[in-house]
């Protein structure tokens, strides 16, 4: 699988709480072999919920529903990226994530990414920058409405 979908999924994606890790595809390339891909199909389960696994998820393509029980609380779309929270805190998943559409998600474990921190400590700070802004973004919106999810 070539990671210019990946790319070129995060690129596409106009949300406010997008990735910009501002990194160069020489970038992507170094980081492409610490990823694996989980090709999904509809109801696939990415995340459940109480689950304590640090793992992240970038959608390369299809779509995701976050839920809790039977309600959906979000979709996301391509480029978006998913799992922040607990790859970073290690605290169980808040969420369950399902695929609602056929689709590429490109995933990272905290093993592989302390293994690149190691291997390349500048591109491993610059993707902590980009993550750290989506969580930022995303728990400043979880405060406004009064929630977590």
């Amino acid at each position: 699988m070539n990671v210019q979908q990946l790319v070129d999924a995060i690129a596409a994606f106009d949300s406010h709480d997008a990735l910009h890790a501002n990194l160069t595809r020489e970038d992507w390339k170094l980081l492409a072999p610490y990823l694996s891909v989980r090709f999904l199909k509809p109801g696939d389960v990415l995340m459940q919920r109480g689950d304590s696994d640090r793992e992240l998820y970038i959608l390369a393509e299809g779509e995701l529903h976050v839920t809790v029980d039977t309600t959906v609380l979000a979709s996301l779309k391509p480029g978006t990226v998913v799992g922040e929270g607990t790859f970073f805190s290690g605290q169980p998943r808040s969420a369950n994530v399902l695929a609602s559409k056929v689709g590429v998600a490109w995933a990272l474990t905290w093993e592989k990414f302390e293994a690149m921190s190691v291997k390349h400590p500048q591109l491993s700070l610059q993707l902590v920058k980009g993550l750290a802004a989506v969580l930022a973004v995303r728990m400043r919106e979880a405060l406004l409405v009064g929630e977590f999810t």
